[in-house]
């Protein structure tokens, strides 16, 4: 007989003391391993939490069982229930599968050792990489059209402003410096270690106040902040 854990959980307290939906996700739970003649030895669960947390109490109960190697099936009664996010689903999932454990969604009829489940995984994971090449064209927009309006778009202030509120002024002393920079690499054609060693020498800050590194250079001048202010 296959030992197996079960999985349950539920984000609010209304589902915990009105709907009871952790009761119900566990007797959908123990039905199907009685039909499955599957040994059915611990249900973890988490109670009000989010399905967005990657850190929860049941599941990385769960997690550490699996990596004993002493049980050989999860089963949940749906994918919602592991989690909400679906890349965090896969990896789960895939560590599942590294360790030779069966993976069962009652709800969705998903079991990873079918042909069926493994399509499904690999459609997921699909899915997954398409949302995660549209998110980032999403936030790279963004960040040109704000860079455009010379607007605050990230946590580090470019080279060249400073910040007053959402928007990015120019500071004029930075500017100079990017002039400086930019003749010395692409006029004299200096290599970033000998324009940063200048720069230290000159007692030029960099923008955290501290030195100048043949990385921080070719950051800088790679901002092209001179084509923004002209």
């Amino acid at each position: 007989m296959k030992k197996v854990i079960g999985y349950v959980r539920v984000s609010s307290q209304q589902q915990i003391e009105v709907d009871n939906s952790i009761k119900n996700q566990k007797q959908r739970i123990i039905d199907f391993c009685k039909r499955m003649d599957y040994d059915l030895v611990e249900i973890y669960e988490d109670k009000g939490i989010s399905g967005l947390k990657s850190n929860r109490d049941g599941l990385n109960q769960l997690l550490d069982r699996v990596k004993h190697r002493n049980i050989e099936g999860v089963i949940v009664y749906s994918l919602s229930r592991l989690g909400r996010k679906l890349q965090n689903v896969i990896e789960w999932v895939e560590i599942l599968q590294k360790n030779n454990i069966e993976f069962v969604s009652i709800k969705e009829n998903f079991n990873v050792n079918e042909i069926y489940g493994k399509l499904m995984l690999n459609i997921l994971g699909s899915l997954n990489q398409f949302e995660v090449s549209v998110l980032g064209e999403r936030i790279s927009d963004v960040k040109q059209y704000k860079k455009s309006k010379r607007e605050v778009y990230g946590g580090k202030i470019l080279y060249g402003f400073y910040r007053r509120g959402d928007k990015l002024i120019v500071n004029p002393k930075e500017i100079e410096t990017l002039k400086t920079i930019d003749k010395l690499r692409n006029k004299d054609n200096l290599s970033y270690n000998k324009i940063s060693i200048i720069l230290n020498n000159q007692n030029i800050p960099s923008k955290e106040k501290g030195k100048w590194y043949p990385s921080s250079v070719r950051s800088v001048l790679n901002n092209k902040v001179l084509d923004m202010v002209g």
